[in-house]
């Protein structure tokens, strides 16, 4: 069976009353940001009849980013091109010169970090802390559209010269998946199996393989119209599981590096995701420390050789070396992950705290002492950390490095996870929409 049938597309055929693209797929989320000094982001869950608002604008975006990071080239023009706990980027379109995005972001209000800091005037400012709202479980998954709301009637695509103004209202959606992913599993060693966990409402039916390859596409127009499908849609009420192994490790994760992103998101929990990676956090919040998992042709660019050679990659692909490496493909790099996750779901006394525990995105291992599915090590690279730390038997494991990226790391980092044998992705089973939302009080 050719895997890239089954997972190069969120255009999947539904067998369900008839066909359906992804684009027809019930929405999970509207996002809606106006790019003003003190403009207005707000979520919706029932396709804009409501909107609720969790946050403001700083300061607008008057810009674009002609040289966006290598990956954003393979998302589609309009599209959210990278989804994390620091950034939001949107692809507008490919420089034909350089083969690069031209993107613009959405940032926290924190420091920023990474691709964002680029080109500040391409950036809009928010106040919303790092790993919160739009930047922690009411964000999009890479490929969500992006559409340009016009006199509030009608959604167009971005234009593929648009560069955003003060005043611009931005409509972002995010769609349910065509197929319900519980897990998605990784054996860290060469040759290892990647396995997908799959689900459906019991008496459903599965989801057609016979659609063929397809890319996901830029978005089309569609009138703003409010619908009242909502989120409590039964594929969630999964009770089938089956798997079905997609692909294979080329190359083992062994180390931690210093992926700056990681100081905004807790340990085991998705820092980012984009067309080129999965970026996972080992360190507590405030810290420094993760790993990455790519697929194959992104590790094999020239312009980031190190994947190569350095041990805080793990490189991914298809089964048969001859299928199409999967740079922009769901569900590993497009349509299904994002960052989801509150570091007081069970401590701060919430009334939904069982629907915000299955709403997060959690990433477990299985070590050489340990074969049952437990928590990721906690490690953190610290620069005030004492030489030659021992490992402790519980708690943070404090390594000792720089966070220069240019000073070598210390050997004890290039090794910190050789003893994790597998790695397991744990999908949202709920939708975050808290109760604090519905009564107003989110953010306080």
């Amino acid at each position: 069976m050719r895997r890239r049938a089954v997972w190069s597309t969120l255009v999947a055929v539904v067998i369900w009353g008839g066909a359906q693209s992804a684009i027809a797929q019930p929405e999970d989320l509207r996002i809606r940001i106006e790019n003003r000094a003190g403009g207005a982001i707000s979520v919706s869950r029932t396709n804009g009849a409501e909107w609720l608002t969790i946050g403001q604008v700083v300061r607008p975006a008057t810009t674009v980013n002609p040289k966006g990071y290598n990956a954003s080239r393979w998302v589609p023009d309009s599209t959210v091109a990278a989804t994390a706990v620091n950034a939001i980027h949107i692809k507008v379109r490919t420089d034909k010169t350089t083969g690069r995005g031209v993107i613009f972001s959405i940032t926290p209000a924190d420091k920023t970090v990474g691709a964002a800091t680029e080109k500040p005037s391409a950036s809009i400012i928010t106040d919303v802390l790092a790993g919160q709202g739009i930047f922690g479980g009411l964000g999009p998954t890479v490929g969500s559209s992006v559409h340009l709301a016009q006199n509030g009637e009608t959604l167009v695509p971005l234009d593929s010269e648009y560069e955003p103004a003060p005043g611009d209202v931005l409509v972002i959606t995010r769609h349910r998946p065509p197929r319900a992913v519980r897990y998605i599993d990784f054996e860290n060693k060469f040759g290892g199996l990647i396995t997908l966990t799959y689900c459906h409402a019991k008496g459903k039916p599965h989801f057609s393989r016979s659609a063929g390859p397809a890319r996901l596409s830029s978005p089309k127009s569609q009138p703003a119209q409010p619908g009242a499908a909502g989120l409590e849609n039964p594929a969630y009420a999964l009770e089938v599981l089956a798997q079905e192994v997609i692909g294979q490790v080329l190359k083992p994760v062994v180390g931690i590096g210093r992926f700056e992103g990681t100081v905004y998101a807790a340990p085991g929990r998705l820092r980012a995701n984009h067309a080129g990676v999965i970026d996972i956090s080992t360190s507590p919040l405030g810290l420094v420390g993760g790993f990455q998992i790519v697929p194959r042709g992104h590790a094999n660019d020239p312009e980031v050789w190190y994947i190569r050679s350095k041990t805080q990659w793990m490189v991914v692909g298809p089964i048969d070396g001859r299928e199409p490496s999967w740079e922009g493909v769901p569900p590993l790099f497009a349509g299904y992950l994002y960052p989801s996750y509150r570091a007081d779901d069970l401590t701060g006394r919430h009334k939904d705290w069982f629907r915000r525990v299955l709403s997060r995105c959690q990433v477990l291992a299985k070590t050489k002492g340990n074969q049952s599915w437990h928590l990721l090590p906690r490690i953190a690279l610290d620069p005030e950390a004492p030489a030659n730390l021992d490992r402790p038997k519980a708690g943070t494991w404090h390594i000792k490095a720089s966070l220069d990226p240019y000073e070598p790391l210390s050997a004890v980092g290039d090794t910190a996870v050789a003893d994790i044998t597998n790695i397991r992705i744990v999908l949202p089973r709920e939708v975050f929409w808290p109760t604090e939302i519905e009564s107003g009080n989110y953010g306080e």
